[in-house]
């Protein structure tokens, strides 16, 4: 009798384990899809979830260096970047720009990562060089790029350093003087 009792404890084990399998394989899980502007909304809080912002990585950023592309270059716990996308995105939504891509590339910059290097190498003729020889790309960063030409660069506030924080340097005339910039940048763009 005990053999009996354990094979059909066996039995009814296995009965729910099929069970369960069928029941998780054809749930509907309603997995919460987060969309670009969505995303960057959330990572710069002082840019409104009505953004043009589409993340890429640093193979995409790559490949756009040789095609048309605006692309907007930081990462989060760069205060700077916050404040130089809020002004990007009101530039770009009253020029009719409807995206400008976005790299965070601090941890590829940190792990010397390879694609990251080639952007590097890319762009060194706009970007600053160290007294080491070096090179890197520092947040905030915009590039824009039409037929494979760079037609603008700016890094305005990523060497800004000592006692000012972006709220003390983004005045009601620096980000006049940067909205009107960025303007003028997107309209010989889209020409």
């Amino acid at each position: 009798m005990n053999k009996k009792v354990k094979k059909i404890l066996q039995g009814l084990l296995f009965i729910l384990i099929i069970i369960a399998f069928i029941y998780v394989g054809t749930k509907d899980f309603d997995t919460e899809v987060v969309i670009d502007n969505e995303r960057f909304d959330q990572d710069y809080t002082n840019v409104s979830k009505d953004n043009v912002f589409k993340y890429v990585n640093a193979v995409e950023v790559y490949s756009m260096l040789n095609d048309n592309a605006i692309i907007f270059m930081g990462y989060p716990a760069n205060k700077w970047s916050g404040y130089y996308a809020n002004i990007l995105n009101e530039a770009a939504k009253a020029s009719g720009i409807e995206e400008i891509l976005y790299y965070d590339f601090y941890d590829d910059r940190e792990n010397g990562n390879a694609t990251y290097q080639s952007i590097v190498l890319s762009l060194t003729n706009y970007l600053l060089t160290l007294d080491d020889g070096s090179q890197e790309i520092y947040a905030p960063t915009l590039i824009i790029i039409k037929d494979g030409n760079i037609i603008g660069f700016d890094q305005e506030t990523a060497f800004t350093k000592g006692n000012v924080d972006p709220e003390e340097y983004w005045d009601e005339l620096r980000t006049g003087l940067k909205y009107n910039t960025f303007q003028t940048m997107f309209k010989e763009y889209l020409e």
